[in-house]
């Protein structure tokens, strides 16, 4: 695991979209588990700008949603993998043929979800996932609980998770109640990891990442501990007050 301290989210956007770039270059055919929310909005206007400079190629490139609401489709313009042709996918050069999302409207959730999983590994696995942090530790839609769940799967949201997506509604009592999300496993076997985190409503978040040694499913963020190439890039305000030293072993050069 390691980290970057950035200031403030334009710097944490840039670097964000600067690693995505150089790993497209690496690997044109590279599967990349796509974030939605409001955290990587600008990484993918950044990646936008690159690619009208010809800066990057993104027409072999498979893609993966990493959740969606159950019960809309994607022309809902609520749904994520409309977010994703928003913000992103309709202003490169990605092969809609490589576009793939969770099937919000599947009549066995449970059946859709297994193949999702599965497919990402027939794929080749992920190559690149990236989360933002929710405001109770959920990364993806793996909600805090007594357990995790390994594979995809369809999953109730804490009424936190409802309350802080609200503001992307016209109401509260639209946001869905229901949503599906690829598993922890699935995130843990992608070889390289991000976690962008951005402003001061993050630190308790990030604090509680940094200073505690517990891996607790009612934190799921913490299994990022575990991931062989878990990268932070978090700007000042989210780090808060927490104590540089905590930090030192973690940032990268």
């Amino acid at each position: 695991m390691k980290l970057y301290l950035l200031k403030d989210y334009e710097e944490v956007s840039r670097k964000t979209a600067d690693i995505v770039i150089d790993l497209v270059k690496a690997k044109p055919d590279m599967l990349f588990c796509l974030p939605a929310g409001g955290s990587p909005i600008r990484m993918y206007e950044l990646l936008v700008e690159a690619y009208r400079q010809g800066r990057v190629d993104f027409s072999r490139m498979v893609t993966y949603d990493m959740d969606e609401y159950v019960g809309i489709g994607p022309q809902d313009p609520n749904s994520y993998a409309h977010f994703m042709q928003e913000h992103f996918l309709r202003y490169v050069d990605v092969d809609p043929a490589n576009v793939h999302y969770p099937d919000g409207l599947a009549a066995d959730l449970d059946a859709m979800c297994a193949r999702y999983s599965q497919d990402m590994l027939d794929a080749g696995g992920i190559d690149l996932a990236i989360t933002g942090i929710g405001d109770d530790g959920h990364v993806a839609f793996n909600e805090p609980d007594d357990y995790l769940l390994p594979r995809t799967h369809a999953v109730r949201l804490k009424e936190s998770t409802v309350k802080a997506n609200a503001r992307f509604f016209s109401d509260i009592s639209q946001v869905p109640p229901m949503a599906c999300s690829i598993g922890m496993e699935d995130i843990m076997r992608s070889r390289t990891f991000l976690i962008i985190a951005s402003g001061a409503h993050k630190a308790p978040m990030v604090e509680k990442m940094f200073s505690s040694d517990h891996i607790d499913p009612h934190f799921p963020v913490s299994f990022c501990r575990m991931h062989p190439n878990a990268i932070f890039i978090i700007d000042q305000p989210a780090a808060g007050s927490l104590d540089r030293q905590a930090l030192a072993p973690y940032l990268a050069d």
